[in-house]
């Protein structure tokens, strides 16, 4: 009877123990969500440097990433956009506009432009894109009876330059090629109509 009574309260001394202890705090998330980036700038017109409204300024991540989202926004009367939320990472940039020639960033012309690396929290604000204005070819394609021809396919291709062919330091025996830039085919009357085209080293 002694043992059962000492054994009973020995039990109840520790309860209020037990009920003291302050719960565990709950465990931290292992990976924390990296701050969201901003890219911000302003188109304008190669020419006059005119602000551009209504120039689609987009990016996607380079290599296509584990993120394939595109991140886009729209410029406004003054040329400004601003490009809010982006994940951190390193991504192509670009802009077009109808009626101008797309432009990667800082582009020269003839390479896929320069790749924004952003990094967590990181506010870009100085992009800027000036847009050249696209030429157009317009035209018919007739047999030798001069009736239209249709669905007949036609190719604009781009010569390369002269600062091209030395960059690459081909022997005199060989030369660039010209590349295709667009490409269409002939209605039911004939026409055709290439549009969004560079307007030097076209043919």
């Amino acid at each position: 009877m002694g043992r059962t009574f000492l054994a009973l309260s020995i039990l109840a001394a520790t309860l209020p123990l037990f009920a003291q202890k302050p719960a565990s705090a709950p465990n931290k998330p292992e990976g924390q969500v990296a701050a969201s980036c901003t890219v911000s700038g302003r188109v304008v017109t190669a020419a006059e440097a005119s602000p551009l409204k209504a120039a689609r300024v987009a990016l996607t991540r380079e290599h296509g990433g584990s993120s394939p989202r595109m991140y886009a926004a729209t410029s406004d009367s003054d040329g400004h956009f601003t490009i809010k939320d982006v994940a951190p990472g390193r991504y192509n940039c670009f802009a077009t506009r109808t009626g101008y020639v797309d432009q990667p960033y800082q582009s020269n012309g003839t390479d896929s432009g320069a790749v924004l690396a952003l990094q967590p929290g990181q506010q870009l604000t100085d992009v800027l894109f000036r847009l050249t204005m696209a030429g157009v070819i317009t035209g018919h394609v007739n047999n030798e009876d001069g009736e239209a021809l249709a669905r007949v396919g036609v190719m604009a291709l781009r010569r390369p330059t002269e600062e091209e062919m030395v960059e690459e330091e081909l022997p005199a025996s060989r030369k660039l090629e010209p590349t295709p830039v667009s490409s269409a085919q002939t209605d039911d009357r004939g026409e055709y109509r290439l549009f969004g085209l560079e307007r030097e080293s076209t043919s």
